[in-house]
Order: C-alpha cells, then structure tokens, then sequence
C-alpha cells in the first residue's frame, strides 16, 4: 500500500496533481487508513502511471479518465501484461549511470508494486545485482553508484519483507551470516521469498556471531537457520561455527541452509550433517514450499 507522497513518487505525478484528478475527474478511488489519509493499492498506482504516460503523450486527462484499464492499455500500445522485467533492469541501469536518484527510486517502486514478490526476486532484482557487479568491474560504474543503488534494493527489500512478515505463520527461518560477511542482499532477498510464501523470517542481518544465531534460533524454536556465504576469505572458519550452530541442544531438529556463491565451494564433508547447500533461488523457494507440508 503506498501513502499520497509514495504514489506521487512512483507515478511521477505531484501531489496536489493527484488531488484535483480525484476530485475533478475521480481517477482512483483511494482507501483511507485511521487518520483519513489516502492509501493507494498497486493497482491505483498502476492505473496512475499509465494516465501519466498517456498525458504525456497529449491526450486531455477529461477524456482518460473515464477509460477502463483495459483501454487504457490499447491507448499506449500496451501487450495486456505488466511491463516486462528487462524493461525494468534497463530503466534502472540508464538512471543508475546517469546519477539519475529520483528516477531509479521510481522505477523500483513501481516493480515492487507491479510485480509478484518471486520475479521480483528472481526476474529483476537477481539479475540487475549481476549487471550492477559486471559494470563495475568493467569500470563503467564508480563504487557510489553500485552504493547508490544497493541502498535503494536494501531499502524496498526491507520494507516488502516487513509487509509480508506481519501476516506469516509458518515455520520460523532465522537469516544471517557468519562473523567478517557483510555482504547483505542475497540475505535479504531469500527473507522477503521466505515471509512472501507464509514463513515467519527472523532477519538477524549480516555478521552475527554462531553463539548468538544459535542461541536466537533456539529461543524462537526455528527449525531452519539460513546463512548466507558470498566471500571465499575465512572460509576455513566456517565448518567450526557450522557445527556450534548445528550442535545447539534445545530439543529443536534443526537444518541449516547455506546460499551464496562461496557456500558452494565448501568441501562437503567438512560440513555438519544438517546443512544443505542451496543451487539457487529456486531451490530455495522449493524447500520453503515443502515447509507446508
């Protein structure tokens, strides 16, 4: 749900603009929360979006806004379907490398509310992380603008995690990572597809040490610990702090799933028999769908 100021922003309309189309011309039809603010869905932001683009191109907002969503499309030239995952990548990658903040915080806000929480994860933000790290290592992009766009994923990531944790009761999972690994994301986004199917995620955050993840996970009797392994340094310290985690006596059967590109270089039996090492994002998602059952 989006605030007067988050519609504005994701839609590039002003504020007040957005007043006189719902009053004049009854564009959207708000909710109000408690204190008689506006809240907007996805959908409002969605049809939003698209009477801004169509004004853009000339058409008079008194005809557009008797027009159904589905004609509105036909209007734009649209296909019927939300706008493609690529469309968003390369949106954000052109605002990226022209310092362009406001609109690659639009762009994001509008994927993260057009776009189901799984190709967020896997179709869009996956991929624009790759592109992002290629870029830089290409030298096509400084280290504040790969800066400025991981803050703006950890910021929505953090806040759709918080919407869909509020309603998951499944299984608890505890997020983290081990002592000296701060690289955050991946963590972050494997919590918000956790809580997105149901699954209560207790996100620690990055570079905790193994006592203390062991001792939380204890305490919230989860039976999964998942830990996120992207830096191939120390990795010889990792199958010690596996074991102390995964010797942990509270009566809890308990797995630990590892993620991240390093987890897949750790000699497999240097491991603790309740880890298992995840392929990818999909394997994830499978292992938290068999949680259900």
């Amino acid at each position: 749900m989006f605030s007067i100021k988050a519609a504005s922003e994701a839609t590039g309309l002003g504020v007040e603009t957005l007043r006189a189309w719902e009053r004049r011309y009854g564009v959207v039809v708000p909710a109000r929360d408690g204190s008689g603010r506006r809240i907007y869905s996805a959908a409002d932001v969605v049809r939003l979006r698209r009477l801004r683009e169509a004004t853009d191109r000339g058409h008079p907002i008194g005809r557009l806004a008797g027009l159904r969503d589905e004609e509105l499309e036909t209007l734009l030239g649209e296909s019927g379907h939300d706008p493609t995952s690529q469309v968003f990548i390369e949106r954000i990658l052109r605002a990226v490398q022209a310092f362009d903040v406001s609109e690659c915080e639009q762009a994001l806000m509008v994927a993260v509310a057009t776009v189901t929480p799984m190709r967020l994860m896997t179709d869009i933000m996956g991929p624009l992380l790759t592109e992002i790290g290629e870029g830089w290592h290409r030298g096509e992009l400084s280290i504040a603008q790969e800066h400025m766009v991981s803050a703006m994923l950890h910021r929505h990531l953090a806040l759709v995690l918080q919407t869909f944790d509020r309603c998951a009761g499944g299984s608890g999972v505890v997020f983290s990572t081990l002592p000296g690994e701060r690289h955050e994301l991946g963590l972050l986004m494997a919590a918000t597809t956790c809580a997105s199917l149901g699954h209560k995620a207790h996100y620690l955050g990055p570079d905790m040490p193994a006592e203390d993840i062991a001792l939380f996970a204890a305490r919230t009797e989860s039976p999964i610990v998942a830990l996120s392994i992207v830096s191939s340094q120390k990795l010889a310290d990792v199958p010690p702090q596996l074991s102390l985690i995964a010797n942990q006596s509270d009566g809890t059967p308990r797995e630990i799933w590892l993620g991240g590109a390093a987890a897949r270089q750790l000699p497999r039996e240097s491991l603790p028999a309740a880890c298992v090492v995840l392929t990818d994002q999909f394997d994830l998602e499978r292992r938290l769908q068999m949680l259900r059952r």
